[in-house]
């Protein structure tokens, strides 16, 4: 059996996949105040390409930092990665964080933006969007993950 064909019926039997597909992920809104967290599915693996979602700051005087972080199992946290604008009293902004993407936005700007390392986080494992200061009623919505996913050996 060639080299070829012996990838190809690996390949086929789908215990591993070289590239990875492309996915978009819809992410139901947490509860006001609360951080948005979602687990990697069982089964894949995903690098995180980017992460878009909508924060709308409550009417209390506070300063809003928008970030991401990767959990592990336990909760504890790889970063925050957050962006270096901030969000107060009833403003709303589109928050996006992505591989390669340079920091865009300004203080209480309508889109805020900031650059995230690329990494490859395996199923259990926790990606979580808040803000440094949020509020009761703050809210984060209409959020989305756009990411490469690789089926992994069940």
């Amino acid at each position: 059996m060639g080299s070829s064909s012996m990838l190809d019926a690996i390949a086929a039997s789908h215990e591993w996949e070289l590239h990875g597909s492309h996915e978009f992920v819809t992410l139901s809104s947490p509860a006001a105040g609360a951080a948005l967290t979602v687990t990697v599915p069982g089964s894949v693996q995903w690098e995180i390409l980017a992460v878009s979602f909508t924060y709308t700051a409550d009417a209390n005087a506070a300063d809003r930092f928008p970030s991401f972080s990767i959990l592990d199992q336990s909760g504890v946290g790889i970063g925050p990665i957050r962006t270096p604008y901030k969000l107060v009293a009833t403003n709303a902004a589109r928050i996006t964080f992505g591989v390669g993407l340079d920091q865009f936005g300004a203080d209480s700007a309508a889109q805020l933006g900031c650059g995230i390392p690329p990494a490859r986080i395996q199923d259990g494992l926790r990606i979580q969007v808040t803000a440094t200061g949020i509020q009761a009623t703050d809210t984060i919505t209409a959020a989305r993950l756009y990411v490469r996913q690789w089926r992994v050996r069940e």
